[in-house]
Protein backbone atom coordinates (compact mmCIF):
# COMPACT_ATOMS: atom_id res chain seq x y z
CA UNK A 1 0.00 0.00 0.00
CA UNK A 2 1.35 3.65 -0.55
CA UNK A 3 1.69 5.81 2.10
CA UNK A 4 -1.00 8.36 0.77
CA UNK A 5 -3.44 7.45 -2.13
CA UNK A 6 -4.44 3.89 -0.84
CA UNK A 7 -4.50 4.50 2.37
CA UNK A 8 -7.11 7.33 1.96
CA UNK A 9 -9.17 4.97 -0.21
CA UNK A 10 -9.51 3.07 3.41
CA UNK A 11 -12.96 3.45 5.74
CA UNK A 12 -11.15 5.50 8.56
CA UNK A 13 -11.20 3.38 11.02
CA UNK A 14 -8.21 1.35 8.68
CA UNK A 15 -6.92 5.26 8.15
CA UNK A 16 -6.57 5.91 11.95
CA UNK A 17 -4.89 2.16 12.53
CA UNK A 18 -2.51 2.20 9.19
CA UNK A 19 -1.58 6.08 11.21
CA UNK A 20 -1.27 4.32 15.01
CA UNK A 21 1.01 1.94 13.50
CA UNK A 22 3.17 3.68 11.49
CA UNK A 23 3.42 6.62 14.20
CA UNK A 24 3.58 4.50 17.51
CA UNK A 25 6.99 4.61 18.44
CA UNK A 26 6.72 8.38 18.21
CA UNK A 27 3.52 8.57 20.01
CA UNK A 28 4.51 6.42 22.39
CA UNK A 29 8.39 7.40 23.42
CA UNK A 30 10.19 4.66 25.42
CA UNK A 31 10.20 7.80 28.40
CA UNK A 32 6.52 7.46 29.15
CA UNK A 33 5.55 3.37 27.88
CA UNK A 34 6.17 1.04 30.58
CA UNK A 35 8.06 -1.80 30.64
CA UNK A 36 6.59 -4.81 30.17
CA UNK A 37 7.35 -7.70 31.64
CA UNK A 38 7.35 -10.79 29.17
CA UNK A 39 8.12 -13.87 31.79
CA UNK A 40 6.14 -17.59 30.61
CA UNK A 41 6.97 -21.03 31.03
CA UNK A 42 5.32 -23.60 28.94
CA UNK A 43 6.32 -27.47 29.22
CA UNK A 44 5.31 -30.94 27.59
CA UNK A 45 6.46 -34.68 28.68
CA UNK A 46 6.83 -36.60 25.28
CA UNK A 47 7.89 -40.28 25.27
CA UNK A 48 11.44 -39.71 23.40
CA UNK A 49 14.76 -39.60 24.63
CA UNK A 50 16.15 -36.06 25.13
CA UNK A 51 18.94 -37.16 22.36
CA UNK A 52 16.09 -37.72 20.13
CA UNK A 53 14.07 -34.90 20.89
CA UNK A 54 17.72 -32.42 21.12
CA UNK A 55 18.08 -33.93 17.06
CA UNK A 56 14.63 -31.90 16.05
CA UNK A 57 14.85 -29.04 18.13
CA UNK A 58 18.63 -28.30 16.82
CA UNK A 59 17.87 -29.02 13.74
CA UNK A 60 16.45 -24.98 12.98
CA UNK A 61 17.09 -25.06 8.99
CA UNK A 62 13.55 -27.47 9.68
CA UNK A 63 11.60 -25.50 12.01
CA UNK A 64 9.71 -23.45 9.22
CA UNK A 65 8.30 -27.12 8.23
CA UNK A 66 7.17 -28.42 11.36
CA UNK A 67 6.30 -25.01 13.48
CA UNK A 68 2.79 -23.74 13.35
CA UNK A 69 2.42 -21.59 10.12
CA UNK A 70 1.35 -19.01 11.46
CA UNK A 71 4.53 -17.85 13.68
CA UNK A 72 6.46 -17.71 10.12
CA UNK A 73 9.27 -19.01 11.40
CA UNK A 74 12.55 -18.43 9.02
CA UNK A 75 15.88 -18.81 9.08
CA UNK A 76 18.78 -16.22 8.66
CA UNK A 77 21.71 -18.58 8.63
CA UNK A 78 22.83 -21.97 10.69
CA UNK A 79 26.03 -22.19 12.51
CA UNK A 80 27.18 -25.89 12.72
CA UNK A 81 27.48 -25.62 16.34
CA UNK A 82 24.63 -23.86 16.85
CA UNK A 83 25.90 -21.03 18.72
CA UNK A 84 24.98 -17.82 16.15
CA UNK A 85 22.41 -19.59 14.27
CA UNK A 86 19.84 -16.84 13.75
CA UNK A 87 16.00 -17.08 12.86
CA UNK A 88 13.26 -14.73 12.70
CA UNK A 89 9.34 -15.10 13.64
CA UNK A 90 6.58 -13.01 13.31
CA UNK A 91 3.45 -14.44 14.53
CA UNK A 92 0.24 -13.61 12.64
CA UNK A 93 -0.41 -10.07 13.10
CA UNK A 94 2.72 -8.88 15.14
CA UNK A 95 6.14 -7.43 13.82
CA UNK A 96 8.93 -10.04 13.16
CA UNK A 97 11.71 -10.56 16.59
CA UNK A 98 14.86 -12.17 15.73
CA UNK A 99 16.09 -15.21 17.52
CA UNK A 100 19.70 -16.09 17.98
CA UNK A 101 21.52 -19.05 19.55
CA UNK A 102 23.72 -17.95 22.37
CA UNK A 103 24.63 -21.31 24.28
CA UNK A 104 23.60 -24.86 24.32
CA UNK A 105 24.61 -27.86 26.12
CA UNK A 106 23.56 -30.86 24.07
CA UNK A 107 20.76 -32.63 24.59
CA UNK A 108 19.72 -30.04 28.14
CA UNK A 109 19.70 -26.84 27.56
CA UNK A 110 19.38 -24.31 24.08
CA UNK A 111 19.80 -20.64 24.96
CA UNK A 112 18.12 -18.20 22.72
CA UNK A 113 18.29 -14.09 22.55
CA UNK A 114 15.29 -11.98 21.57
CA UNK A 115 16.49 -8.52 19.61
CA UNK A 116 14.10 -6.69 17.76
CA UNK A 117 13.07 -2.79 18.10
CA UNK A 118 10.07 -3.96 20.41
CA UNK A 119 11.43 -6.80 22.30
CA UNK A 120 14.52 -8.19 24.21
CA UNK A 121 15.14 -10.85 26.85
CA UNK A 122 16.13 -14.31 26.30
CA UNK A 123 14.40 -18.01 26.18
CA UNK A 124 15.31 -21.64 26.85
CA UNK A 125 14.93 -25.38 25.62
CA UNK A 126 15.19 -26.82 28.47
CA UNK A 127 15.24 -31.27 28.64
CA UNK A 128 15.42 -33.45 31.68
CA UNK A 129 14.84 -36.97 31.64
CA UNK A 130 11.55 -38.30 32.86
CA UNK A 131 10.30 -41.48 33.84
CA UNK A 132 8.75 -42.34 29.95
CA UNK A 133 10.39 -39.84 27.87
CA UNK A 134 11.78 -36.64 28.18
CA UNK A 135 10.24 -33.25 29.95
CA UNK A 136 10.36 -30.28 27.10
CA UNK A 137 10.14 -26.73 28.98
CA UNK A 138 10.67 -23.64 27.41
CA UNK A 139 11.32 -20.38 29.29
CA UNK A 140 11.02 -16.75 28.18
CA UNK A 141 12.37 -13.61 30.04
CA UNK A 142 11.80 -10.85 28.15
CA UNK A 143 11.01 -7.20 28.16
CA UNK A 144 8.79 -4.96 25.77
CA UNK A 145 8.22 -1.46 25.56
CA UNK A 146 5.73 -1.78 22.92
CA UNK A 147 2.50 0.22 22.60
CA UNK A 148 0.42 -2.61 20.90
CA UNK A 149 2.23 -5.50 23.13
CA UNK A 150 0.71 -2.34 26.31
CA UNK A 151 -2.71 -2.34 24.82
CA UNK A 152 -3.48 -5.48 24.29
CA UNK A 153 -2.44 -6.85 27.36
CA UNK A 154 -5.28 -4.75 29.04
CA UNK A 155 -7.62 -6.72 26.29
CA UNK A 156 -5.99 -10.57 26.88
CA UNK A 157 -3.72 -11.91 29.00
CA UNK A 158 -0.12 -12.03 27.21
CA UNK A 159 0.81 -15.65 29.08
CA UNK A 160 -2.76 -17.02 27.80
CA UNK A 161 -1.34 -15.66 23.90
CA UNK A 162 2.53 -17.06 24.51
CA UNK A 163 0.77 -20.00 25.98
CA UNK A 164 -0.92 -21.17 22.75
CA UNK A 165 1.50 -20.76 20.71
CA UNK A 166 3.50 -23.08 22.98
CA UNK A 167 0.59 -25.29 22.63
CA UNK A 168 0.74 -25.43 18.92
CA UNK A 169 4.50 -26.11 19.03
CA UNK A 170 4.77 -28.56 21.69
CA UNK A 171 1.55 -30.65 19.34
CA UNK A 172 3.84 -30.37 16.09
CA UNK A 173 7.10 -31.20 18.01
CA UNK A 174 5.40 -34.64 19.18
CA UNK A 175 4.46 -34.75 15.43
CA UNK A 176 7.65 -34.41 14.69
CA UNK A 177 9.30 -36.80 17.39
CA UNK A 178 6.90 -39.80 15.86
CA UNK A 179 7.94 -38.92 12.58
CA UNK A 180 11.80 -39.80 13.22
CA UNK A 181 11.15 -42.40 15.87
CA UNK A 182 7.91 -43.63 14.94
CA UNK A 183 6.32 -45.76 18.38
CA UNK A 184 7.14 -49.47 18.54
Amino acid sequence: MSKNGDVARLPHRLQTFCFFEAHSSQLFSRKIMPTIPLQFSDEILVSHPPATVWSVLADMAKYPAWWPQFLFVHLLHAEPNLIGTEFTIRPYGWRSFLCRVTSCEQPACLCLQYDSSYMRGTAQWRLEPAQHGTRVTYAMDATTHDVMVYLTSFIISLQSIHSSSMHAIFRNLAKQLRRIDPPA
